[in-house]
């Protein structure tokens, strides 16, 4: 049955008064204007592809229903780094982009979801898939974090979009006839495969816009130009059985690996639903171009344990193993604040190949555990969080991993499936950040007596050694050193006063053969033996010391008299083949890292020279 005269007036109406705030929602979110107006098109257009299911529905469930998907489109679309966008636009209307772009995507979905729509708090943690305390928390950082870049105070934070609409209001719009007409066809390619020729033909004719003459231009008229619209066509059709929900693990599948009662939060199909992720993953999916991507949360009925899992389908095995490298990257610097990497493992067994990853949550004394797996075009990964020890959890979630593979292994272009061993092998983490030779706020543990997330400096040339400490007096421009860097990582935010001296600072760099590496360690090794005896009051301690493949760090406890004070340092001196590293961390009373915890780093900080 086709659509009556009643279905086009009921969706003009709710396209004439969405347009403008979901234009300004998904410019604000990823700050790439062109991206923006290309995915409200197409979701407008999916819209009315299903009119019948949404119709029924009041007008701010319409709304939620459209925005993820516009959202999802604007993140998997857009490319163009903020400050080369458009410079034609007015300052402020830069200066808002560039401030929200400062947040983490996770945080700007909350902020734009908290001031430009007009859903509540539960609904609003529904939507970006975190528990309502986290979300509510969220909210308030990134209004702090917008106050302090913009410097404004709270009551001006819904100002700030006041620049972007005035650039938007200069945008026409198609007529709704445009956007219906592409939603038709689009409803006959999803019917009939032949039918693709009809997007090609309407493509090739041009779809011209138009705005009404006597419609004033306001935020709820606001639109988008175009001489021609190319509406996206979907991924080339692949043969065989398909993705679907029912390919998703169950709540009976992690009631059997964990243990009690669990049920479901979110399912979602990531192409054309919410846009689900799960926590530390960037995108709804890692695929620019997925054949199917589908998500699923799960909470546990009796404590406060939570998992999810998510599938996609790529249209080849190499599109696949990219989307696998780019899972890797997410979950091994993942972004939550308080969340310190702990191993990183290899699991054979799993698809053609899967990795693990542990963390701990160390403000809230939970295992979270992130696994993600290939097997020929498809990937999966499952994440969970919860009390218990980190390898009790993981080895669980490896059993969890391999569920979800094999739910895969029946798709068209699957590879490998699942062995009933699966050995974990702990290797070296996954290269992450801009200078991946360093340490980054992944690898940090908590400091007692503080409980704040640490944030490090921009990595810069090490001209001086921050790192050095007055016992050694280290110097990273030897003869023969390449490639020195140096960061700092500090506690900004803390109701602790710290005192200006507390921090933690690696410096690192290359030698031409691992022989004079050597030599440089060992030099420092000497000079912080004879500091007692050339510096009086100074007193250093070796506390541990490490063989690793291809190199060694050792670890001391030093402490500087000073003339009405003493100043404490936890140093480390690093090796791993040609490369060096010296790290040194400056405590503030009982704001200290434990002696464990730093040697920890240490290793940690040895494998990360693989990268230099």
């Amino acid at each position: 049955m086709g659509m009556t005269t009643a279905d086009h007036e009921t969706f003009e109406a709710f396209y004439q008064d969405v347009r403008g705030r979901l234009l300004l929602q998904t410019w604000s979110l990823t700050g790439d204007l062109e991206a923006a107006k290309s995915a409200v098109r197409g979701a407008l257009v999916i819209t009315w592809h299903h009119w019948r299911k949404v119709k029924p529905m009041d007008d701010f469930e319409r709304e939620d229903w459209v925005r993820p998907i516009a959202w999802s489109k604007a993140i998997r679309n857009h490319s163009v780094p903020l400050l080369h966008r458009d410079q034609t636009i007015a300052p402020e209307a830069r200066n808002a982009l560039a401030a929200l772009r400062s947040l983490p995507l996770h945080d700007r979905k909350v902020f734009l979801l908290g001031h430009l729509t007009s859903v509540d708090l539960a609904q609003l943690a529904r939507e970006v898939g975190t528990p309502i305390s986290r979300t509510e928390t969220d909210l308030q950082a990134a209004n702090a974090a917008i106050c302090d870049e913009l410097g404004i105070v709270p009551e001006q934070l819904q100002t700030i979009f006041d620049p972007l609409v005035d650039v938007l209001t200069e945008q026409p719009w198609p007529n709704a006839s445009t956007i219906t007409t592409a939603g038709a066809v689009r409803r006959r390619v999803h019917t009939t495969i032949g039918a693709a020729a009809a997007i090609v033909a309407l493509v090739a004719t041009g779809l011209f816009v138009t705005q009404d003459a006597e419609t004033e231009p306001r935020l709820n008229t606001l639109s988008m130009k175009s001489a021609a619209e190319e509406f996206e066509v979907e991924p080339s059709q692949i043969p065989g059985k398909k993705l679907t929900a029912k390919d998703l693990m169950t709540e009976e599948d992690v009631a059997k690996i964990y243990g009690g009662s669990w049920a479901v939060d979110i399912s979602s199909d990531n192409l054309e639903g919410t846009g689900l992720t799960i926590p530390c993953q960037i995108d709804t999916s890692a695929d620019k171009r997925p054949v199917a991507s589908l998500a699923r949360t799960f909470t546990a009925k009796a404590k406060a344990t939570t998992a999810g899992t998510t599938i996609e389908s790529s249209v080849d095995p190499k599109a696949a193993a990219a989307a696998y490298k780019k899972m890797q990257k997410w979950y091994a610097a993942c972004a939550e604040p308080r969340y310190q990497l702990m191993t990183t493992e290899s699991v054979d067994g799993i698809g053609d190949q899967a990795t693990l990853f542990t963390y701990r949550d160390w403000e809230n004394k939970r295992a979270v555990t992130y696994g993600v797996a290939r097997t020929g075009r498809h990937t999966a990964a499952v994440t969970v969080k919860t009390e218990g020890k980190s390898s009790a959890t993981a080895a669980k979630t490896s059993t969890m991993l391999g569920v979800a593979v094999h739910n895969l292994c029946s798709m068209p272009g699957a590879g490998a499936c699942v062995e009933t061993k699966r050995p974990r092998t702990t290797v070296v983490p996954v290269a992450t950040g801009k200078v991946p030779g360093l340490i980054n706020e992944t690898d940090l543990p908590p400091v007692g007596g503080v409980g704040d997330p640490w944030e490090g400096t921009e990595a810069k040339p090490a001209k001086t050694n921050p790192a050095q400490t007055r016992c050694d007096g280290t110097e990273f421009n030897a003869k023969g050193m390449s490639d020195a860097r140096t960061r700092t990582f500090v506690i900004p935010e803390t109701k602790k006063k710290l005192d200006s001296t507390f921090g933690l600072t690696e410096t690192v760099g290359k030698f031409g053969s691992a022989k004079e590496a050597q030599a440089f360690n060992v030099g420092i090794k000497g000079r912080l033996d004879k500091c007692s005896d050339k510096q009086l009051g100074s007193h250093v301690t070796q506390t541990a010391t490490e063989s690793i493949k291809d190199g060694a760090f050792t670890v001391w406890y030093i402490r500087v008299e000073l003339e009405n004070s003493s100043i404490y340092y936890r140093m480390a001196a690093i090796r791993r083949g040609a490369n060096v590293a010296q790290m040194s961390f400056v405590p503030d009373g009982d704001a200290d890292i434990s002696k464990s915890d730093f040697v920890a780093l240490a290793r940690r900080a040895a494998y990360r020279l693989d990268y230099l």
